[in-house]
């Protein structure tokens, strides 16, 4: 039986700083939400304190590169 996995497709957004953070925030977690393989670049940036970084728990595999930066959440799930 095959294995498949949820692909979704990454950003590359670079340090562009967005332009409205909290829909910045429901976009990477629209994104990422249930998602296990990301196609291209896992880029978490400019994360407000507060941010519930769950929504990353099931990512397996970024087949680009991963930029974290920027953020002010303490810790990432």
């Amino acid at each position: 039986p095959s294995l498949s996995l949820t692909v979704c497709t990454g950003t590359d957004m670079k340090l562009l700083r967005p332009s409205s953070p909290e829909s910045h925030y429901e976009t990477l977690r629209h994104l990422y939400q249930g998602c296990q393989v990301v196609q291209g670049n896992l880029e978490l940036t400019y994360l407000p304190a507060d941010a519930d970084t769950a929504f990353l728990k099931d990512i397996k595999e970024v087949q680009g590169y991963v930029l974290i930066a920027e953020n002010q959440v303490s810790g990432l799930e």
